[in-house]
C-alpha cells in the first residue's frame, strides 16, 4: 500500500503564489507595452495620413493659384491702367490667419473659380486666409482656410448697371462679394514680390530683393512668391502642432506689358504702343 501511494505522489513541486503573481505582472507589463506600441503606430499612421491629405489638398490649391496668377490679365491698350494692377497688402509673417497677407489681381479663365459664364470674362480676384469663427461682411466663417472674393471687372459692372458709382466696385466698399472657400486647413498665407527682373539673367536673386508690399497697383510684379502654412500634429502629443511652410514662385507673363503699356506682340512698344509702317508693309 505504501508503494502505491508513493507512486501517486508528484515528482515535482507546484508553482508558488509568488511565482503566479510575478507571471501575472509580467503578462500585464507585456500587454501594456503592446497596447502602447500599437497606439503609437496607429497614431503615427493617422497623423501621417491626415498630413498627407492636407498636403495634397494644399498642393492642388497651390497649382490652381499658380494657374490663376499665370492667367493675369492686362489689356493691350498702349498705356498703363490701374484697374488691372496687382495689389499686395502685408499682414505679417503669414504664420497665422491674423498675420496673413492679402493679394488682388485681374484675370481670365476658370482657375480658382471653376467653369461658368463669368470665367471667360475679365474678373477681379481677392485672396486671403480667414479664421474659423470670424465674421466677414456678416458671413460667419465655418472653417479656417484660404478664401477668395470674385467680382466682374468694373467695366462689365458699368455695362450691366450704368447707375452704379465707381466706388461700388471696390472689395472694401461692397458687401456683395462674399468669401468663397478655396481650400480648408490652410492656417496662414505669406506673399512676397520681385518687382523687376535682375539686371543680368545669370545673376541669382538675393532674398533682400523680395518685398512684402506692392503698392504699384497700375502694374504687376515680375515674380510672386507664395507661402502657405499647414498644421501637422505631434503623434505623441496631439495638442502640440507644427506649422509647415509650402512655397511656390510664379513668373507673371504680362509683367513687361503692364510696365510699358505694350501693344500686341510684334508691334512697336514706343509711341504709345502704336505700330509704325514702312515701305514694304513691314512694321518697325
Amino acid at each position: 500500500m505504501k508503494k502505491y501511494f508513493h507512486f501517486l505522489s508528484p515528482c515535482k513541486k507546484a508553482f508558488t503564489l509568488l511565482e503566479l503573481m510575478l507571471a501575472v505582472v509580467l503578462l500585464g507589463v507585456m500587454t501594456t507595452l503592446s497596447i502602447l506600441t500599437f497606439r503609437a503606430v496607429t497614431n503615427g499612421w493617422r497623423v501621417s495620413r491626415d498630413y498627407m491629405d492636407r498636403l495634397e489638398r494644399t498642393d492642388y490649391s497651390l497649382d490652381q493659384l499658380v494657374s490663376a496668377l499665370k492667367s493675369t490679365y492686362y489689356p493691350h491698350s498702349g498705356s498703363q491702367n490701374g484697374e488691372y494692377g496687382f495689389v499686395l497688402t502685408d499682414g505679417g509673417d503669414g504664420s497665422s490667419p491674423n498675420d496673413s497677407d492679402q493679394i488682388e489681381w485681374s484675370k481670365r479663365g476658370s482657375a480658382l473659380i471653376g467653369s461658368d459664364s463669368s470665367s471667360d470674362a475679365v474678373h477681379r480676384l481677392q485672396l486671403m486666409v480667414l479664421e474659423e469663427g470670424s465674421d466677414d461682411w456678416g458671413v460667419r466663417i465655418e472653417r479656417t482656410g484660404l478664401y477668395a472674393r470674385v467680382k466682374p471687372h468694373a467695366k462689365v459692372l458699368i455695362a450691366e448697371d450704368s447707375t452704379k458709382e465707381e466706388k461700388d466696385f471696390g472689395f472694401e466698399s461692397d458687401e456683395h462679394y462674399r468669401p468663397i472657400l478655396v481650400a480648408s486647413d490652410i492656417e496662414g498665407f505669406d506673399c512676397r514680390v520681385l518687382k523687376s527682373p535682375p539686371e543680368d539673367d545669370n545673376t541669382s536673386t538675393d532674398d533682400s530683393d523680395w518685398e512684402d508690399e506692392f503698392a504699384e497697383s497700375n502694374a504687376v510684379p515680375y515674380k510672386v512668391q507664395l507661402t502657405f502654412y499647414i498644421e501637422k500634429e505631434d503623434p505623441q502629443y496631439r495638442s502640440q502642432k507644427t506649422r509647415i511652410p509650402i512655397l511656390r514662385t510664379v513668373r507673371i507673363p504680362v509683367y513687361e506689358q503692364s510696365k510699358d503699356g505694350a501693344a500686341l506682340p510684334g508691334s512697336d512698344k514706343q509711341d504709345g504702343g502704336k505700330t509704325k509702317k514702312v515701305s514694304g508693309g513691314k512694321s518697325r
